[in-house]
């Protein structure tokens, strides 16, 4: 009765074209998101445009978590449709946000992700990853200046949720590669025995 009422006083809709449905993300929005296939060792679900751009933005920006269900749903169909051999991983490592932003935003918009795919696959989440340099936001850096931005940017929690793991690394936006890769090499060097990289997009035109 509640949820009826709810939905009179608040009608639900798609969160990025705004039509009255049931869906945070409708049947048309999905349908023009343009999908993608691997790219130099990087999973990534979609291209980095039109709705998906939206509602990444508006997931992350306006605090449209409902969008979290649709987006790792995404991510899931995209694990399974390639193939990605979940038995040979031990564990998902979400990409953390520095403490500050994350006080400002409210919460980490990958882990939530993160926690669709550890649903549906039944691997933990393991925030082993923390963000320990507050670096400048990526926007309008060049290719150099985002990796020389991010060098030294993370820090492993807990090392034995990382030696000889397999991890599957995951964020939302793959643009440079400057982050997942140093968030790698901080994985590696704390002996992590495998890392594949997931993304829910991917900003082709950088």
């Amino acid at each position: 009765m509640l949820n009826a009422l709810l939905d009179l006083i608040f009608p639900p809709r798609c969160e990025v074209c705004k039509k009255d449905g049931k869906e945070a993300l409708c049947n048309s929005c999905f349908s023009a998101i343009r999908f993608m296939k691997p790219h130099l060792g990087v999973h990534s679900v979609a291209v980095y445009d039109g709705v998906m751009k939206e509602a990444i933005q508006r997931f992350k920006f306006n605090k449209r978590k409902n969008l979290a269900g649709p987006l790792g749903v995404l991510m899931v169909q995209y694990i399974a449709e390639l193939k990605i051999n979940m038995q040979e991983i031990d564990t998902l490592i979400p990409v953390p946000l520095h403490p500050r932003r994350q006080r400002e935003r409210g919460f980490n918009q990958v882990h939530y992700l993160a926690e669709i795919v550890s649903r549906y696959f039944g691997k933990p989440v393991v925030p082993a990853l923390s963000r320990v340099k507050d670096t400048k936001p990526h926007f309008g850096l060049g290719r150099e200046e985002r990796f020389i931005n991010i060098n030294q940017a993370f820090a492993v929690n807990d090392s034995r949720a990382v030696y000889n793991k397999r991890i599957l690394l995951i964020d939302d936006i793959y643009t440079t590669g400057a982050t997942m890769a140093e968030c790698s090499r901080t994985l590696q060097i704390a002996g992590a025995k495998k890392i594949e990289l997931l993304t829910l997009s991917r900003a082709v035109e950088f």
